[in-house]
């Protein structure tokens, strides 16, 4: 057994997230691993959906990678003993996918939280600290880097939180910002594992969002990305956008059209609840036959829709701001 597993705080999820499958091994096993690769989630610690398992949920059912991303999770929000929890996810002789073509040497470590307004607590540090130095002492990598510090992800803001420093225990209050990322590239080269839903950049601002991915490569199938590919990337911004003289269609033109008002569980339009169901399963949200029922396959299939285009209201309710979202989406794919 490794140091690390030894840890008081870590608890070990492996085979316990959604997962479709299991990620290849490395070529040499742990011994293949060169580098500590530190991300954060880049989702916000007060958010409903910022937990291991909307990450699983995520990466598996959206990204459609075999298993989560990380091997090691940091969970602020857990504290056992005055740290933060540590989760073990995948097993670290796992190639698990996290930073593209580097997926093979780099070992990744995600601390839970958006640390360009989050700030690091003293339990996080705590386990940060042990972490380091439980894998230092099994000899698992040779390198500390954050993500945008790898080949390729210059323009990535993961990790913007110290971590040299966070390893010399310096608190919270003082761990300033790394540098600010580099600029979006214009075009961008797909690496290993990357989908249009990863590396879009949904929030901040360059604001790309997948359906200005889908619009601006025509030619590209998203489910069909290979490494190797060049996409068009920074110059898709708002390439989905409407432009204001752009008519809108009255909903009965559109395929798929979408209720107005809010349903949820409990709900009785059926007609309503129909036509919503009907447009979750044409995006690959899938709830089953559309029967009228707001029941917990139509619950879970907003919920999961949300988690990707509304990740600071995942509540399973469809509402306004989900109505828009899923309009959009309808569009991207010519519905």
């Amino acid at each position: 057994m490794h140091a690390f597993e030894k840890l008081p705080q870590l608890v070990d999820k492996r085979g316990k997230l959604v997962h479709k499958g299991s990620y290849a091994k490395r070529k040499n096993g742990v011994n293949s691993i060169t580098t500590r690769v530190w991300h954060h989630s880049l989702t916000k610690l007060s958010a409903g959906g910022s937990k291991i398992e909307s990450f699983a949920d995520f990466h598996v059912r959206t990204n459609g990678w075999p298993e989560i991303a990380y091997a090691l999770i940091i969970d602020p929000k857990h504290v056992i003993d005055g740290r933060a929890a540590i989760y073990y996810c995948v097993d670290i002789a796992k190639r698990s996918y996290h930073v593209g073509n580097s997926n093979t040497i780099g070992l990744g470590i995600c601390v839970i939280g958006d640390y360009r307004t989050d700030k690091l607590s003293e339990a996080t540090i705590r386990s940060i600290i042990d972490l380091h130095k439980a894998l230092m002492a099994d000899g698992i990598g040779k390198y500390d880097k954050a993500h945008n510090e790898m080949p390729g992800y210059s323009w990535k803001a993961c990790c913007v939180f110290d971590y040299n420093k966070a390893f010399k225990d310096i608190l919270s209050d003082m761990l300033p910002v790394i540098k600010q990322p580099d600029p979006v590239p214009g075009l961008y080269t797909i690496q290993e594992g990357d989908t249009f839903w990863s590396i879009a950049l949904k929030d901040g601002k360059e604001g790309i969002t997948v359906e200005d991915l889908i619009a601006a490569n025509p030619d590209i199938k998203p489910s069909q990305l290979k490494v190797g590919q060049t996409i068009k990337f920074g110059t898709a911004k708002n390439t989905y956008t409407p432009t204001p003289e752009t008519p809108k269609k009255e909903q009965s033109e559109y395929k798929y059209p979408l209720p107005a008002g809010v349903l949820k569980t409990g709900s009785t339009d059926k007609a309503a609840i129909e036509q919503l169901q009907n447009a979750l399963n044409a995006v690959d949200f899938k709830c089953g036959t559309a029967d009228g029922i707001y029941g917990d396959k139509t619950k879970d299939a907003v919920t999961r829709f949300q988690k990707v285009y509304l990740p600071y209201e995942v509540d399973g309710t469809y509402g306004p701001n989900t109505k828009s979202k899923l309009q959009a989406v309808l569009k991207s794919k010519g519905y």
